[in-house]
């Protein structure tokens, strides 16, 4: 039998599934989840929650699961961590000791510092609370319109499911382009034509100089003095890790959040971080980055799991791929991009295919884009991105993530062996990873002459 008591503090991407896996594992040990959060709530289906195509009900893991394995659930907040003694108080005053001990405490949506952004009618997009808040909101306030503040894949959603209902949408972003972290500017601008084609209105370069109102939301002016009218403001630029918790203790603190080793250690060897609290490695750079999406969450909880029951499992070094439905529009990434690869002094190579998702004599054929980025030096593929109108085409994307961490060349990619069938697939000679390795093939590969 196991004496061991694990405590986990949090109760979401991370500290949910590190619970579970732990009772799978080995039901004997002694577990205590102290949670915060006001439900187990999966943070993608917020947008969904907050235009009425999801219910907080069925999006909620229930506490079922947790009582069933014998966890004991903590609903208050840890306020300190006393690492000499090994023991965790919460809020009312409770105290619980720890063998190990699982910080997953996430991260908190950046405000910008600007004037009214705590005015009524101004959101953040993180919590069931925050999607039930805005649902309430539009229904009332709907008509007077709605700015989006940051053009990443969250900001996108929201702003493509609003306009949907027939809202009239602004998104305001500080860069050049929507999507500048995960497309290039080739990629990005189709995505921005096909937005804005469906009525949602951009301000690129701009940044959001003041939220106006008294007491509730009526407008935003832009750092170019223009005043756009709205009822609501969504603020989606970004999230910072939650890490007072764990400096409050010493624990070392990165650039992006807490350090951790590479079995998700922190600099107290008792001590175990995971997902939007810790800063990650990338795959291809080897520095330091944020990893802030739920797989990346997900898998780390399961990892300090196993660690803590013995195994050395190590978590591998980080590539963010991501995908989003941004109306009937697909899009997807993974690795560096072209201009993010330049900036870390690689050398690329670029090879970009458009083809269809379907045989060409099948109905529904729906256009698909793929650009997948090779290091010239190696030759190995470190970076793609898709667009697609086609739903079941943006999984491509999990394929070349793997092909990335398999560390495969573009002449690997051109014999890359994919199943087709004319009503699920393009045909062999237009399949977009093979075919876009072989726009590039030529460039990397030239014929020796005599």
């Amino acid at each position: 039998m196991c004496d061991m008591k694990v405590v986990v503090i949090g109760c979401a991407g991370t500290g949910g599934p590190c619970s579970m896996m732990l009772k799978k594992l080995d039901p004997s040990v002694d577990l205590t989840l102290i949670r915060e959060e006001e439900n187990f709530l999966t943070r993608c289906a917020v947008p969904y929650i907050a235009v009425g195509d999801a219910t907080v009900e069925a999006s909620v893991k229930g506490d079922e699961m947790f009582h069933k394995a014998g966890t004991k659930l903590i609903d208050s907040k840890a306020v300190k961590i006393d690492r000499e003694k090994k023991t965790v108080t919460t809020e009312d005053g409770r105290t619980f000791s720890y063998d190990k001990l699982v910080l997953a405490t996430g991260g908190i949506p950046i405000k910008p510092p600007i004037p009214g952004v705590d005015l009524e009618g101004v959101f953040t997009v993180r919590t069931s609370r925050d999607a039930v808040n805005i649902l309430n909101r539009l229904k009332e306030k709907g008509d007077r319109g709605v700015v989006v503040i940051g053009a990443g894949a969250i900001g996108l959603e929201m702003a493509s499911l609003i306009a949907r209902d027939g809202v009239k949408v602004t998104v305001v972003e500080a860069l050049d382009r929507i999507l500048a972290v995960s497309l290039d500017a080739d990629m990005s601008k189709e995505v921005e034509g096909y937005l804005s084609s469906k009525g949602i209105d951009f301000r690129l370069n701009q940044m959001a100089k003041r939220i106006l109102g008294e007491k509730e939301v009526e407008g935003v002016e832009l750092s170019d003095g223009t005043r756009i009218e709205a009822g609501t403001v969504i603020l989606s630029v970004g999230v910072r890790a939650n890490t007072e918790l764990a400096s409050d203790c010493g624990l070392e603190i990165g650039k992006f959040g807490v350090k951790v080793n590479k079995y998700l250690q922190t600099s107290d060897p008792d001590i175990y971080a995971g997902g939007d609290l810790i800063e990650y490695e990338s795959f291809i750079t080897g520095e330091k980055i944020p990893g802030q999406i739920r797989p990346n969450a997900v898998i780390g909880g399961r990892i300090i799991a196993k660690n803590i029951l013995g195994y050395k499992i190590e978590f591998p070094p980080l590539l963010n791929n991501f995908a989003t439905k941004l109306l009937d529009k697909s899009v997807a990434g993974v690795g560096l991009t072209e201009e993010a690869a330049k900036r870390a002094g690689i050398d690329v190579a670029v090879g970009k295919f458009t083809t269809g998702s379907k045989h060409v004599m099948i109905a529904g054929r729906k256009p698909f884009t793929i650009k997948l980025i090779f290091d010239r030096a190696t030759k190995r593929l470190i970076g793609g991105q898709i667009v697609s109108d086609s739903e079941c085409m943006v999984k491509v994307i999990d394929t070349v993530a793997l092909a990335i961490r398999c560390r495969l060349t573009a002449l690997d990619l051109t014999t890359f062996r994919a199943a087709g069938q004319p009503e699920l697939s393009p045909e062999p000679s237009a399949e977009p990873i093979t075919m876009a390795a072989e726009a590039v093939f030529l460039d990397l590969y030239p014929r020796e002459t005599k």
